[in-house]
């Protein structure tokens, strides 16, 4: 790939290159490209059509923005210069610093959260995690109403112990959609979806009374059994966003480690004389 690159660069070094450095592949005012320049800011993988094309355009770009600098540092005044030099470091510095804190914080601050902590983060903070959709706990199975185990599947999807989900994970070849996991929360919409023979009315039936039901199209049988079931804008159970409350506790302790950190920086500085307020 390095050599086709370099044959490129040959042939674009005939068009552009009227320089004796062999190394140049184009100037602009004072400024040059080099070959090895150019080569960094091509696409790994490319073919030798396609590179001729985007080098062209890498080139004619690089040497619109170099004139551009120079028309700008000349018709510019200073003090517009120099406040964009102030702009430029001032966000140099917040990026050094904040790349920093944070490169120290991963190495430092404690990322192993807690059950405990998730359950106190989540009742200390209880009204702000309210639900944006609802939610339920179900299960459903869509099989062909022809089945020759249709009665022994109802029953023991109704019944539905641990006996009972063997019996579902060994004849999952026979069900032509499922979902079983009925001891977590799902998008209620999310999950009705995948069951298209109810209207809204009868979900909202269902959903709510937590009912079981058998529904039937021209093919096939639909089994639905709700657990249970909460609203939008009512509390979210924690099991639903304990995810979120991990992120959120891991990111607590993140900044108050860079906290911690930030202090404990100016009092080292002071101890060691290296940073005092002359008054």
């Amino acid at each position: 790939m390095r050599k086709l690159l370099f044959f490129l660069i040959l042939l674009l070094s005939c068009n552009f290159n009227t320089e004796s450095n062999d190394n140049i592949v184009a100037r602009a005012g004072e400024k040059t490209l080099t070959k090895e320049e150019l080569i960094d800011k091509l696409p790994k993988i490319i073919n030798l059509e396609d590179s001729i094309i985007i080098s062209n355009k890498i080139i004619n770009n690089w040497a619109l923005n170099q004139l551009l600098i120079e028309n700008a540092e000349i018709n510019l005044s200073s003090e517009e210069i120099k406040k964009i030099e102030k702009i430029s470091s001032e966000y140099y510095y917040d990026l050094l610093i904040s790349t920093y804190k944070n490169k120290v914080a991963s190495y430092n601050s404690d990322t192993l959260v807690l059950d405990n902590e998730i359950s106190e983060y989540y009742n200390s903070n209880f009204d702000n995690f309210l639900l944006y959709e609802d939610i339920i706990k179900g299960r459903y199975v869509r099989l062909n109403k022809n089945n020759f185990n249709l009665n022994e599947i109802k029953r023991r999807f109704r019944r539905f112990n641990e006996q009972d989900l063997t019996f579902f994970d060994s004849i999952s070849l026979q069900l032509l959609n499922y979902s079983l996991n009925d001891t977590t929360w799902v998008n209620k919409d999310l999950f009705f979806n995948k069951i298209p023979v109810l209207k809204d009315d009868e979900i909202e039936r269902i959903v709510k009374k937590t009912l079981y039901v058998v529904k039937e199209d021209s093919l096939d049988v639909y089994l639905i059994k709700i657990n249970d079931f909460i609203g939008i804008n009512d509390k979210a159970p924690l099991d639903y966003i304990y995810n979120r409350i991990e992120e959120l506790v891991k990111n607590k302790k993140k900044v108050d480690f860079i906290k911690k950190f930030e202090t404990e920086t100016i009092e080292n500085a002071k101890i060691e004389n290296n940073f005092k307020i002359i008054k």
